[in-house]
């Protein structure tokens, strides 16, 4: 596939992260992996460097180089490169180009949000998972925070555990990743399974704490190590 064996190249040239916790890959999925977000270094380094096949959720805007540059000149270039028009304007559309097609060969799952087509996105991804894909989410939600280094955790994703069950009466795996940008650290943690007897409403709560406790307590474990580290050295 023309997509990761782009991502794989970028890694080697510009991305030199480490990986924790890998043991807790082993003999696992199909998996649903839940991840913070950290800019665009997560989903980089996470489809780079995680030693798993992801089918990623991705903004459907993201998938369209027209709606895709808009959101890479905003997000991206201006955000966090701190380029200014019309050269963000130039480069995002050159980028989007390329972005969308990756994206594509990459066979990324658009998220419709606020959309009755979230239905479209929900089918698709339990597809994959039937096939023993995984599915690899960011469900951080960036304009309500749940402390200084999360957002609250939105909880859709929690949808393909449910549909999942009902067509193959097995409980699918949730599996917190942490991503630490200054760290340029990967820290993966134990799986939670769902639990498909549980009141659905209740599961939902649930699961939402559960990966939030674990992505926060893996981010935080990675920052103390290097500090301890940091210490020695």
């Amino acid at each position: 596939m023309v997509a990761r064996r782009f991502f794989k190249l970028f890694r080697f040239l510009f991305l030199r992260v480490h990986l924790r916790g890998t043991r807790n890959l082993r003999g696992r999925g199909p998996l649903i992996v839940v991840a913070n977000h950290e800019g665009s270094f997560g989903p980089l380094s996470l489809v780079t460097s995680l030693p798993l096949e992801l089918y990623p959720w991705v903004v459907d805007e993201t998938t369209d180089a027209r709606t895709a540059a808009r959101r890479i000149q905003a997000e991206f270039l201006e955000a966090e490169l701190h380029l200014r028009p019309p050269f963000s304007t130039w480069l995002a559309r050159a980028i989007a180009r390329i972005a969308a097609a990756l994206m594509r060969d990459l066979n990324a799952v658009p998220v419709h949000q606020r959309s009755r087509r979230m239905q479209t996105t929900v089918e698709r991804s339990v597809e994959l998972l039937e096939q023993g894909k995984n599915i690899l989410v960011f469900p951080e939600d960036p304009d309500r925070k749940l402390n200084d280094v999360l957002g609250h955790f939105c909880t859709g994703f929690v949808h393909l555990a449910r549909r999942y069950y009902e067509r193959t009466r097995r409980a699918v795996l949730f599996l917190p990743v942490a991503v630490n940008r200054k760290a340029r650290t990967i820290g993966v943690g134990q799986p939670v399974r769902f639990d498909a007897l549980a009141p659905f409403t209740a599961e939902k709560v649930r699961l939402k704490r559960e990966l939030e406790h674990r992505v926060e307590e893996l981010y935080r474990g990675i920052e103390g190590r290097e500090g301890l580290a940091a210490g020695r050295a």
